[in-house]
């Protein structure tokens, strides 16, 4: 089986972590009889064609993103770009490992063809970055032109704040930064440092407005061809490629803030500042993702209530 990704070959690297830890289980507990070929660097095609390559069966299993292009095949999906939802990694990953993401990954598999196997955060919450100056609160946003994915809900929320959303490709961004064409962007502090944007940035906010996940999927028509056994490794597989890949996520976040420091302002908002950001930005937002964002709304009703079960369940919060 040929297993893809858009990521560096670098096993320090979340997506790589994972796609290694995957390979390495799977041929260990298959004693050989299934061979795990990475492709790694985007030597296949990019993260979206990676994915229509997964589906069509071209492949059979790639990463890929949430928003930014599981949501083209999947709508539903957005629900997890509700802003100021999550308090914590560790909350995020207990509703989607839990009831809530199996139920909304069951619907997905079989709306799409796509069985997610595996799962973890790319690097945790994104963050916002700027030139102009330090943002502290909302009205601190006003007037900042800030570079977004061209994903519709995360327009709204940068809008909401009184920012101004320019979508730009990823390969665009850097040089964005740098010659002015946007004031800043925003991104988890181990993508902020893949691509060298401490360079080009004066200030961060951890506001950890929107949380960010990776996915391992395997195309599911050729999932079913296996035998019962060898769907238990790769299903086994896939949660060892989601441990590694939440491990090297944790490390890279942490190292990542003093690499960032050394060229950046960083400001850690108090809860005060936080909840200003919220009362700005969840309601509009999660208004859009209902309205023109998912195709059901189910599943934006169901992630607010699986995101309080989750606080009460790690002990963070009370019944």
């Amino acid at each position: 089986m040929t297993l893809a990704h858009a990521d560096v070959a670098d096993a320090t690297q979340n997506v790589h972590a994972a796609a290694v830890a995957f390979k390495n289980y799977v041929e260990k507990e298959s004693q050989g009889k299934i061979q795990v070929a990475v492709s790694p660097g985007a030597a296949l095609g990019n993260t979206a064609s990676l994915q229509e390559m997964t589906m069509s069966g071209e492949i059979e299993a790639a990463t890929s993103q949430t928003e930014g292009t599981i949501a083209i095949v999947y709508p539903n999906i957005q629900a997890m770009t509700v802003p100021y939802l999550f308090q914590s990694v560790d909350q995020a990953l207990d509703v989607f490992r839990g009831a809530y993401g199996q139920g909304l990954f069951e619907d997905m598999r079989r709306q799409t063809g796509l069985r997610v196997i595996g799962l973890w955060d790319n690097g945790g919450f994104r963050n916002f970055t700027n030139n102009k100056r330090p943002v502290h609160s909302p009205a601190d946003m006003a007037g900042l032109s800030i570079r977004t994915m061209d994903i519709p809900a995360h327009m709204e929320l940068v809008r909401s704040l009184g920012a101004k959303p320019t979508p730009i490709s990823w390969a665009e961004v850097y040089t964005s930064l740098q010659t002015g064409v946007v004031d800043g962007q925003e991104n988890s502090i181990p993508i902020v440092i893949l691509g060298s944007l401490q360079e080009v940035q004066k200030y961060m906010i951890l506001d950890h407005h929107v949380y960010t996940q990776q996915h391992l999927m395997v195309n599911d028509a050729w999932f079913q061809t296996l035998s019962p056994a060898h769907q238990q490794i790769i299903l086994r597989g896939g949660e060892k490629a989601g441990l590694a890949g939440e491990r090297a996520a944790r490390v890279y976040r942490e190292i990542g803030k003093s690499i960032i420091g050394k060229k950046m302002e960083i400001y850690t908002p108090t809860q005060d500042e936080l909840a200003q950001f919220k009362a700005a930005a969840q309601a509009p937002v999660l208004k859009f993702i209902r309205e023109k964002g998912v195709s059901d709304p189910k599943w934006v009703d169901g992630i607010l209530t699986a995101a309080d079960e989750a606080l009460v369940g790690l002990g963070y919060a009370k019944k």
